[in-house]
């Protein structure tokens, strides 16, 4: 087989029954996807001339892969914002939003002429990635065909589909996701998921609906892994699950293990980001920690401070480069992470390691995970995100504070007082995105009501595939709301957890249109700070109906429907 998958094109094919696409509805073929693509070349022929760069964002796996390889074999190339937010489209640098041609919101064709074939030379710039690193300011990363070439090939190499069903539960706006949920299915000739697989009822299902002898891949990371429920019948359909891979974060040991006795499937991790691409891997169960770099990937530890080096067909330079994550050598070529060497934060006008603390709360009993971070306020001060054990969890202001105390105290073994965390958020499940990344914007969430003091502290959000979600709050004791509510005895009126409900609504499941009345609301049990509550929201949008209920350690506080105007304006 060729060492330029990508180049090879096999989506030039003349085979049109192949199948590209699979969901239990239909199936696309290959004759369809390339209709697609000649469709998205017609649309592109009207808005400017060949040699372009255009912003591509689309969830459905299809659209995404059809309009991706309409730009290619048209000469042009691809900018992949992480999502479709307008905050995440402003941040896009002002330079290359004036080059951008943007194909018209909404404009998916699904029909169209016979496609055009160009030529995707080995230096042309494929795509342009981007990542904010670990400074939160935007980054473009760009990568040419040899070096989607290049990883697709060691990853074809190392793990080949033959022919076997991708379903996978990651965004394809990064590498991550890019590579093993679209380009290797394309490169491999190997069906595709015609949707993300964002649920676990979901995957059981997709999988009970397969031919009993067809095979599947499944592109996952560490949140969907660990939240698997041990309900469902997994032995009924696992044969059907060849092998599992997990990207963008650590992978919990306990968390790999349960994953591959529930699925029963190869568990593999990769290790790497945006700017290098892949760096190397590990297979669960393992016996340590270590990971095996990928083939023609060459690492090693400097001397001084411990910094990763690395040496690799996926960058533009041959030579070695220094990189912000720190490791140590295990032997046989294998290595360990040591965290990011670029986690110091001046706090009260010292420097500090924000690794070192995280580690020293990391070491309490019942501590599972913790991140210290510079609070997105002017003060300047540290906040610490921990992650607890459930039994552990505060429920209660006395708890909390008990819990808070513990922590300071343990610190102020190895840290001054001035640089211990001022504010602390205890989550029972860890607040990354879809990627397994706890993000500059969820840092933000985590700590918004710090400088709105009409908010709830939110503390994180499952969702499910029927469109409900529960959302985790606690009642900050200095909630703006509380001042004369009442006099000795302060608790949250009753107007005040509505708007929390409509707010967390439109937020969260994307309810629209204006407030029109309620329903059947009821405030049982008087809701006080400190609290610690879960906010359940139902949608049902042919009726345009919210269902809420807000619960704590005493029961229900808030209960009703919420009827909104369709067509109105939020």
């Amino acid at each position: 087989m060729s060492d330029s998958p990508l180049r090879q094109a096999r989506w030039r094919d003349p085979d049109p029954t192949r199948c590209v696409g699979w969901l239990p509805t239909g199936r696309v073929t290959l004759a369809d996807f390339q209709r697609r693509i000649g469709a998205w070349q017609a649309c592109l022929d009207t808005l400017a001339e060949p040699g372009r760069c255009y912003a591509l964002h689309d969830r459905d796996p299809l659209v995404f892969a059809s309009a991706l390889l309409a730009l290619w074999e048209r000469g042009d190339s691809a900018l992949l914002p992480a999502d479709d937010r307008p905050e995440t489209l402003a941040g896009v640098d002002a330079l290359t939003r004036a080059r951008l041609g943007d194909v018209p919101g909404g404009h998916r064709p699904s029909t169209g002429a016979a496609p055009r074939w160009g030529t995707l030379s080995a230096e042309r710039t494929a795509l342009w990635l981007y990542t904010s690193g670990s400074t939160g300011a935007a980054k473009r990363i760009p990568k040419s065909f040899a070096q989607l070439d290049a990883e697709l090939a060691t990853h074809r190499d190392l793990w080949p589909l033959e022919g076997r069903l991708t379903i996978s539960q990651v965004s394809h706006q990064h590498i991550y996701g890019l590579l093993f949920a679209i380009l290797r299915p394309l490169v491999e000739a190997a069906p595709m998921a015609g949707a993300l697989c964002r649920y676990p009822e979901t995957l059981h299902a997709w999988l009970a609906a397969l031919d009993e002898t067809s095979q599947t891949v499944l592109i996952s990371a560490p949140p969907p892994l660990e939240r698997l429920p041990e309900t469902l019948d997994w032995p009924r359909v696992r044969q059907r699950l060849a092998a599992v891979y997990s990207s963008g974060a650590p992978l919990p040991a306990a968390a790999g293990r349960r994953t591959q006795r529930l699925l029963d499937a190869p568990v593999r991790e990769l290790y790497g980001s945006s700017d290098t691409g892949g760096i190397a891997w590990r297979g669960v169960p393992r016996q340590d920690d270590a990971w095996t770099p990928l083939p023609g990937i060459a690492v090693r530890a400097d001397r001084d401070d411990d910094h990763l080096w690395l040496r690799s067909p996926y960058l533009d330079s041959r030579d070695w480069q220094r990189q912000a994550d720190r490791i140590r050598e295990a032997g046989d070529g294998r290595f360990q992470l040591l965290g990011r060497a670029d986690r110091i934060a001046k706090v009260g006008g010292k420097r500090l390691s924000l690794t070192a603390m995280d580690r020293a709360l990391e070491a309490a009993d019942g501590v599972r995970r913790a991140r210290t971070v510079v609070l997105p306020e002017p003060s300047g001060r540290l906040g610490a995100i921990v992650q607890l054990d459930p039994a552990g969890i505060p429920i209660e202001h006395g708890a909390r504070r008990q819990r808070i105390a513990a922590l300071r105290e343990r610190l102020a073994r190895a840290f001054e007082p001035t640089v211990i965390p001022r504010a602390w958020r205890f989550v029972e499940t860890w607040p990354v995105n879809a990627q397994g990344k706890l993000t500059v914007e969820r840092v933000e969430r985590l700590f918004r009501d710090r400088l709105d003091h009409r908010q709830p502290r939110w503390l994180g959000v499952e969702a499910s595939a029927d469109g409900c979600c529960h959302v985790t709050l606690e009642v900050p004791e200095r909630l703006a709301h509380l001042a004369g509510h009442f006099p000795g005895r302060p608790v949250v009126p009753g107007v005040v957890m509505i708007q929390w409900t409509c707010d967390l609504a439109r937020e969260h499941l994307g309810v629209t249109g204006a407030f029109s009345r309620l329903e059947r609301v009821k405030f049982p049990q008087l809701l006080p700070p400190g609290e610690r509550v879960t906010l359940a929201l139902e949608w049902h949008g042919d009726m345009q109906r919210l269902d809420f209920r807000l619960s704590g350690r005493h029961g229900c506080h808030a209960s009703g429907r919420m009827h909104f105007r369709a067509g109105d304006p939020s």
